[in-house]
C-alpha cells in the first residue's frame, strides 16, 4: 500500500460503515490459518451427579425437558452442526408431546423399559437401544419403570435452527399422543418387505436400533476381522430406506477398541462427538490428551488429527455422531490418513 494511504483507506472504512458496507480487505485473512483446536471432554462423574441434582430441583413443568448440554467454550453448543445432551426422566414422568424443524436422535446411557411415541408408534428404551427422531415428527417420552432413565440428546439445531434460521416448533395438543401404531411397526416396514402403497420418506422415517441387535453385529464384525487402521472395528447406524446416513444432516456410528489397539492418526472435515459406552482409553487430539472412562464424552473438532488407544483388559465401545452428511451434500467432506 503507498506510504501515507492508511489513514485514507481507514476514513473509506468509516464511510462505508455507514452505509452498513465493508470492504473485502478488512475481512480476509493475511495468510492461511488453521482451524482451532477446540476439542473439549467432559468426565461422567461431572454430568452424572449434577443431572441428578437437576431432577431434584427442575419441574417438567417448568422445563419441558431437562438435560444438561456439552458447550464447548466459544461456540456456546457442542459443535458447529451438532448439539449433545444429556437427558433425565425421573420414574414416573411424562416429558410432553412436541415436534421442531430439527432431527433429533436419542442413545440410552442407564435404565429400561421407557418409551418414546413417535408419531403415534411407541419406540422402547433400554440401555444401549438407539432411537431417531426425525424432523417434523410428534415424540414424547415416558418413563413407567421405577427407576430413572438417561440418554443422550444429539440434533441438528445448530445448524437448522442456528445456520439456516429454520425454528419452526410445536406443542401437541395434549400431554402425550395417542398410540395409532402397534409397537414395531415402523420396524417391520423397514425390513425387507412392505405394503406396496406405503411411501416412505428417508427423512422421515423414526427407527429404532435395539442394543440386542448392534452390539453382536459389531462383535461378529470384530470376529470376522473387519478392523478400520483409523477406528477399529466401527459400523455405521443407516437410513433403513437408503442404507445411507441416518438423517440427512446427522451420521452415527459404534466403535469397538480391542485390547490393545492403538489406531492410526487421521483427520477430516467433519466434526465428530464421542460417548464412551464401555471401558477405558486414551484420545488423543491435535495437542490435547484425553484419558476417557465409561460415560466420559468428547469432541474431535474438523481437520484435526487424532488417534484412540485402548487402556485396561476389556475392549473398549464408542459411540460416536458426526456432520459428515452435512459436508457430503456440498462435496466438503474431505478425510487424510498419516502414513504408518
Amino acid at each position: 500500500m503507498p506510504t501515507g494511504s492508511e489513514a485514507l483507506l481507514e476514513e473509506f472504512d468509516r464511510q462505508l460503515a455507514r452505509l452498513d458496507l465493508m470492504g473485502h480487505w478488512r475481512g480476509v485473512p493475511r495468510q492461511r490459518e488453521a482451524p482451532p483446536n477446540r476439542a473439549q471432554l467432559w468426565k461422567w462423574d461431572d454430568i452424572y451427579p449434577n443431572l441428578i441434582r437437576a431432577g431434584e430441583i427442575v419441574d417438567l413443568a417448568y422445563s419441558d425437558r431437562r438435560t444438561l448440554q456439552l458447550v464447548t467454550p466459544g461456540l456456546n453448543r457442542t459443535s458447529p452442526n451438532t448439539q449433545m445432551s444429556i437427558q433425565l426422566v425421573k420414574p414416573g414422568e411424562v416429558a410432553t408431546a412436541h415436534r421442531h424443524m430439527f432431527a433429533a436422535t436419542r442413545f440410552i446411557v442407564q435404565g429400561e423399559n421407557a418409551y418414546t411415541t413417535v408419531d403415534g408408534e411407541p419406540l422402547s428404551l433400554s440401555a444401549g437401544d438407539y432411537v431417531t427422531t426425525p424432523s417434523w415428527c410428534w415424540h414424547d417420552h415416558a418413563n413407567e419403570s421405577d427407576q430413572p432413565i438417561i440418554w443422550l440428546d444429539v440434533h441438528d439445531n445448530p445448524f437448522v435452527g442456528g445456520a439456516l434460521g429454520v425454528r419452526f416448533s410445536e406443542q401437541f395438543a395434549h400431554p402425550t399422543q395417542p398410540f395409532t401404531q402397534a409397537a414395531g411397526t415402523y420396524h417391520d416396514l423397514m425390513g425387507i418387505v412392505r405394503p406396496p402403497n406405503r411411501r416412505q420418506h428417508p427423512a422421515h422415517q423414526p427407527a429404532g436400533y435395539p442394543w440386542k441387535e448392534v452390539r453382536p453385529a459389531l462383535e461378529r464384525a470384530a470376529a470376522e476381522g473387519q478392523s478400520d487402521p483409523c477406528d477399529g472395528v466401527v459400523l455405521d447406524y443407516v437410513n433403513p430406506i437408503t442404507g445411507g446416513h441416518l438423517l440427512p444432516t446427522l451420521g452415527a456410528r459404534i466403535q469397538m477398541l480391542l485390547p490393545r489397539v492403538r489406531t492410526q492418526p487421521h483427520r477430516h472435515t467433519s466434526y465428530t462427538i464421542y460417548h464412551v459406552v464401555e471401558g477405558e482409553g486414551v484420545t488423543v487430539v491435535g495437542d490435547k490428551r484425553f484419558e476417557w472412562n465409561k460415560g466420559d464424552c468428547f469432541t474431535v473438532p474438523n481437520w484435526q488429527w487424532h488417534a484412540h488407544e485402548q487402556r485396561g483388559s476389556a475392549p473398549a465401545m464408542l459411540f460416536s455422531a458426526h456432520d459428515q452428511p452435512i459436508l457430503e451434500a456440498f462435496d466438503l467432506y474431505r478425510e487424510e490418513r498419516e502414513e504408518s
